[in-house]
């Protein structure tokens, strides 16, 4: 005769593995929201240099005054796309 006896998957891991996939996860979180801040803070300077050109040269740049923070979410979305894992 055998007896079936639901274990929780967590209970049979040992402490030590679990402490290292919370380790893991919160490195992850906290790697995303570093990236994050950087992200940021490199757009505003980018949003500022922009503005900061005369319109001669956002014309060499082949941007005018109006499409500049369409721009800058584009590049933001494909850097965004480009950290994913696996992307290459």
């Amino acid at each position: 005769m055998t007896m079936l006896t639901t274990i929780p998957t967590y209970a049979t891991r040992p402490l030590a593995w679990r402490t290292v996939v919370l380790l893991a996860r919160g490195r992850r979180l906290i790697n995303r929201f570093f990236a994050a801040v950087i992200a940021r803070h490199e757009r505003h300077a980018a949003r500022v240099a922009l503005h900061r050109l005369d319109e001669r040269q956002l014309q060499d740049l082949a941007l005018t005054r109006s499409q500049i923070e369409s721009r800058l979410e584009e590049v933001a979305q494909i850097r965004a796309r480009m950290q994913q894992p696996g992307w290459h």
